[in-house]
């Protein structure tokens, strides 16, 4: 929960500016939401939710985050809780050697453990993404839609700056630590509000090098390209016209590859426009559960 207030400042006192990196642990208004945690393969998995959202499970929609956010980047989702039931779903923030985090990410969704229903709509974001088109090609049959945020599927359509990106995570913790707002700032984009900045830079900071390397190296050796066509699951693609990390063209690319795919770009937004264009990103994606709630 948030840290309390403190008092204001006397009048005299020119007011502080807004803090964008918030203390540890402290949560940005608007991202509070409650917390689940399952052992799934016995790994823990965090999972949010929103009070008094549906809690239909005919109606579940599992979301997953980016690279290095947690599930609770997904807050501004909120208008689309009465009608679905939403899980914020967090990867373990350290995931067994003897498997890629891609991998294991894939079982647990697939795994008794993680209780979902037997068929379910999927929303992926960046890395997110990559799970989920490696969980749509390998369980097909459990999915009813998939949504596809800033689409990852090959690191051929990856910009080379993003693929630079690499080497920050081999540097020492406390200058990553001081880089990071300035990623935040890339994803986000101009119009990404500093609360929603904030969000991101806490649970980047929440995960170990290590664990950001190997998730990384999922995507560096990722090409998923030329299978998307054998998917046969109701899919929008969602992207930033703006977007530095993955280009628009890679959108196109995986919409045209997957069958029937339909694709929609919010011109203003970067790399996470369900942070920073709710309103629009809420629309599409409350329009096309709507049409494939089967």
């Amino acid at each position: 929960m948030p840290e309390a207030s403190l008092p204001p400042a006397p009048s005299s006192s020119p007011p502080a500016p807004p803090r964008l990196v918030p203390a540890p642990g402290e949560i940005q208004h608007g991202y509070e939401l409650p917390c689940e945690e399952r052992l799934v393969r016995g790994a823990p998995t965090r999972l949010f939710t929103f009070p008094q959202g549906s809690t239909d499970p005919t109606r579940t929609v599992v979301c997953l985050p980016g690279l290095g956010a947690s599930g609770r980047s997904f807050a501004p989702m909120r208008p689309l809780a009465p009608d679905w039931r939403l899980l914020l779903w967090t990867p373990p923030p350290h995931t067994p050697l003897t498997h890629t985090p891609l991998q294991w990410n894939v079982a647990s969704l697939a795994h008794p453990d993680a209780g979902l229903p037997g068929r379910f709509a999927l929303v992926g974001s960046s890395f997110g993404s990559l799970v989920s088109l490696a969980f749509a090609l390998e369980h097909p049959e459990r999915l009813k839609a998939l949504v596809l945020v800033s689409p990852v599927a090959s690191v051929q359509r990856i910009r080379r700056g993003a693929v630079a990106l690499s080497t920050l995570v081999r540097i020492p913790k406390p200058f990553a630590f001081l880089f990071a707002p300035t990623v935040a700032r890339v994803m986000g984009g101009r119009y990404l509000p500093p609360e929603g900045r904030a969000e991101i830079v806490r649970e980047a900071r929440r995960l170990s090098p290590l664990e950001m390397l190997r998730r990384l190296k999922d995507i560096l050796d990722a090409d998923y390209l030329e299978r998307l066509e054998q998917l046969r699951v109701p899919t929008l693609v969602l992207h930033g016209g703006r977007d530095k990390l993955v280009p628009l063209s890679s959108a196109r690319d995986v919409a045209a590859r997957i069958p029937g795919a339909r694709l929609e770009v919010l011109r203003e937004a970067s790399h996470l426009p369900y942070m920073s264009h709710t309103d629009a990103f809420n629309a599409f994606v409350g329009d096309f559960l709507s049409q494939h709630d089967t």
